[in-house]
């Protein structure tokens, strides 16, 4: 082999080597594999649901079974507009019965106070209201 041939081996050699030094640095950078997907959010687990897994009794509230919708104040009386355990939403007047045990103690500008068994809670019309809310006053 004479040095002319030598060199033109030794340059296709290099070409094949910088040919696999590139294939290899492409290959192991790119990121062919499409984005993870995002985690779902989870509501937060509630330490008095995850007691009844130890034998402890799941205790509601009055509180997460109704829902406030509106509140009419009037000269002659008041009354709320609430729905309780999935129902359609009605209107209940000051004093009357809400669910067995639970009355309507009291009615006030966004809120009102339920008396559940001599207990009284009070339910919040909501922040953000999808529908239109009744405010009379």
């Amino acid at each position: 082999m004479n040095a002319l041939q030598i060199r033109l081996l030794a340059l296709a050699l290099f070409a094949v080597f910088c040919a696999t030094l590139t294939y290899w640095a492409i290959t192991l950078t790119s990121h062919n594999g499409a984005p993870l997907p995002a985690a779902a959010v989870r509501a937060p687990v509630s330490v008095e649901q995850t007691a009844t897994l130890f034998g402890g009794q799941l205790t509601r509230s009055i509180n997460q079974d109704v829902r406030l919708f509106g509140v009419l104040a009037l000269r002659e009386g008041a009354a709320a507009i609430i729905s309780t355990g999935g129902e359609p939403s009605r209107a209940v007047s000051l004093g009357s019965t809400i669910m067995q045990g639970a009355t309507l103690a009291e009615i006030r500008s966004r809120s009102i106070v339920v008396d559940h068994n001599g207990v009284h809670s009070e339910v919040f019309l909501p922040t953000n209201v999808s529908g239109p809310a009744i405010y009379v006053r």
